[in-house]
């Protein structure tokens, strides 16, 4: 015989499929296989029944429904059932809120006017069920967009963003505190609604319901909503989607790609994403590649990865930024979450997890590296890696595109951070400017470094260089028209060149060096050059520029090199045919050599392991990492006994400029007073 605990447990699992109040409805999953069935049919240049055998095999293919990460999301389903209703008796109550908010409504206003009480019972009822609607879709994209660009709630996101096949019971993929959140963003808005119509309305409030599913919801979810989380990519068309966000859209905002990054948090109104200019629509034969690029440990799918490693990761993004009161008990949970999270990787030291997460946290390991990364994770995880294997050293890596700095500068001597990783001279010099960087002495790294590539003081190191180039239609353009960067602002190419804006640390570092070479006046006069000839207003980043030369925009374009390795080596087929008709030049090569920036770091000024984050930057420039720079990143190498990767190769050897790189950081300012000028 079943426990009432457990029998109690089974009803409410069961529920998820017999009750039409459940996104996973049986009646819903039902009417969900019906449209994608039919969408096979409709949406294919072939016969009907190479479409249906086509969306038939999208629709029931076992590798999806019996992958990993399917399996993963059943997992969590019976797990989230039963954390959440153990958690049950500590969240809000829906009716004590609703109550108190309604007495508070009482004793702000008093009783309401005579007009509201008479108003039509189907007025009320129209209203109260509209209201409800839009303020229950509204706190939803609220609240997805903040896990998203909240750090710490991010880590907890990330379990639902780790799905690499999507199925309708993806949906309920989440981690408990990402569970939790919703469950009390549903009790408060629908406690808001409830309260203050009642206040208002008296007896008359209900819902208008079918099978006592909203009638919103019930249409939402009739209508394919399970297809969401799926692989069958049913489109609304670009008008509809403007205003509802489709099975499509959806699956837009599950992939891996960067330009779908942060895009199509809305759950059923489009509308909300147009506002917060987060709004994708969907193209016709969309190929979509779903999960994380940086999964953390994610992949393994397996359940109790899924519960500790986002906790561990909460903890050290809480610490860094966290204010000194506490920061030590942070510290050590993260220790602890890191105990647990190599007991797990094995499953059959498992069961030791819970016991061990009780006992005494000990110190942070002394050889442990904490790593400031303007760099992205994905990006710098195979040199992590690559140290590890070489040194035993563990890293943790806090990342951000912007702000770093200023944290650190804030933390002072509190500071976790032993290592600053980043790009561009213009971003490493704000670090030695604000003295966060500490001198260092190293016979490896000056002798790996070339003198105008490394700080004077050896507060930085550059660990790679890239190429400041242009982007060229082979079909358009003849290389011989371009021999130096300031070409660009001939007449001959007006409405042929493409930029992303000039306020960007790559072009304000590029015009820096043109005005280390020509003079202040010079430059302006090319860059105001540069502008009449642009094609389109600046806009887009790198990858954009050469977007727009595929599409036929510009015939030419700024770009750093190694966009042109990522986009030919993209895992995207349609990025791979961008560059197919592209290649790229070197400029300058007659004179002082194509512009070059850098990626680097040097040694947090309060680190605690200083000699360790010395060796990490040594190792940077060995052979093993300089590698990886060409392989992974398609950059190239600082170290002058280390060759350019064989993809770097293949474009071409070229003379770079060898002017001081810190001069470049010196004449940003002067650069960004003639961008303003001259608007670009």
């Amino acid at each position: 015989m079943l426990s009432e605990a457990s029998s109690h447990y089974l009803a409410e699992l069961i529920r998820n499929v017999l009750e039409p109040q459940k996104r996973l409805f049986f009646g819903y999953l039902f009417s969900a296989a019906l449209i994608a069935l039919l969408w096979g049919m409709l949406d294919t240049k072939g016969s009907w029944r190479a479409g249906l055998k086509n969306a038939t095999g999208k629709l029931f293919a076992g590798k999806i429904w019996w992958s990993r990460s399917a399996r993963a999301d059943y997992k969590l389903l019976a797990a989230n059932q039963a954390t959440l209703m153990a958690a049950a008796p500590w969240l809000l109550s829906r009716v004590s809120i609703t109550t108190g908010l309604y007495l508070l409504l009482l004793d702000w206003f008093g009783t309401v006017p005579a007009l509201l009480t008479s108003t039509p019972v189907w007025v009320v009822v129209a209203a109260f069920t509209l209201t409800q609607f839009i303020l229950d879709d509204a706190s939803k994209y609220v609240l997805h967009r903040a896990l998203h660009r909240i750090n710490f709630l991010w880590e907890f996101h990330r379990v639902h963003h780790s799905a690499q096949n999507l199925t309708p019971f993806t949906v309920l993929r989440s981690h408990p505190v990402e569970g939790v959140l919703f469950s009390l963003r549903a009790t408060l808005t629908q406690a808001l609604c409830v309260a203050t119509f009642v206040y208002a309305f008296g007896n008359k409030v209900s819902l208008l319901s079918i099978f006592g599913a909203q009638v919103f919801l019930f249409a939402f979810n009739a209508l394919g909503s399970n297809l969401r989380h799926s692989h069958i990519p049913l489109r609304y068309g670009q008008a509809l989607e403007h205003w509802l966000i489709s099975p499509a859209q959806h699956q837009i905002h599950h992939s891996i790609a960067r330009r779908h990054y942060d895009r199509n948090f809305g759950a059923v109104l489009a509308v909300w994403d147009r506002l917060g200019k987060t709004l994708s629509c969907s193209e016709r034969g969309q190929q979509l590649t779903f999960g994380l690029r940086d999964s953390r440990g994610l992949e393994s799918h397996r359940l109790l990865e899924l519960y500790f490693l986002p906790l561990r990761d909460c903890l050290f993004v809480l610490y860094a930024q966290s204010v000194p009161i506490g920061r030590r008990h942070l510290m050590n949970l993260y220790s602890m979450a890191q105990r647990i999270r190599r007991l797990i990787v094995n499953p059959r030291t498992a069961s030791l997890a819970l016991v061990l997460a009780v006992s005494p946290a000990p110190a942070p390991a002394a050889d442990a590296l904490n790593i400031y990364s303007h760099r992205q994770p994905f990006l710098i995880n195979p040199f992590l890696d690559a140290f590890r294997d070489v040194t035993g050293i563990e890293t943790n890596v806090v990342f951000a595109s912007k702000g770093l700095a200023q944290r650190l500068q804030a933390e002072g001597e509190r500071s976790p951070a032993d290592v600053v990783l980043t790009v561009d001279i213009g971003r490493l010099y704000v670090y030695a400017d604000k003295n966060l960087l500490v001198p260092i002495e190293s016979e490896t790294l000056t002798a790996n470094v070339p003198a105008h590539l490394r700080d004077a003081d050896n507060r930085w190191f550059a660990f790679s260089t890239r190429a400041r180039v242009i982007a060229y239609s082979k079909s358009r353009v003849d290389p011989a028209e371009i021999t130096r960067i300031e070409d660009l602002a001939e007449p001959a190419w007006r409405g042929r060149v493409c930029s992303r804006p000039g306020s960007h640390v790559y072009n304000r570092a590029l015009l820096a060096s043109i005005i280390a070479a020509n003079g202040e006046a010079a430059a302006e006069s090319w860059a105001r050059g540069l502008v009449e000839n642009l094609a389109q207003r600046p806009q887009g980043n790198d990858r954009a520029q050469i977007k727009a030369i595929f599409r036929g925009v510009c015939d030419v374009a700024l770009v750093n090199s190694y966009y042109f390795g990522k986009i030919k080596h993209s895992e995207i087929a349609e990025q791979r045919e961008w560059v197919e008709d592209i290649g790229i030049l070197f400029t300058n090569q007659d004179d002082r050599g194509n512009h070059i920036n850098i990626s680097g770091g040097g040694v947090a000024k309060h680190s605690k392991n200083k000699q360790t984050a010395i060796r990490f930057l040594e190792f940077l420039t060995t052979e093993v990492a300089q590698d990886l720079y060409g392989s992974v990143n398609y950059e190239f190498p600082v170290n002058p006994a280390v060759p350019a990767s064989e993809e770097v190769r293949s474009w071409g050897s070229f003379e770079s400029d060898h002017l001081l790189i810190s001069e470049i950081a010196t004449l940003a300012p002067t650069a960004q007073k003639i961008i303003d000028r001259v608007g670009w």
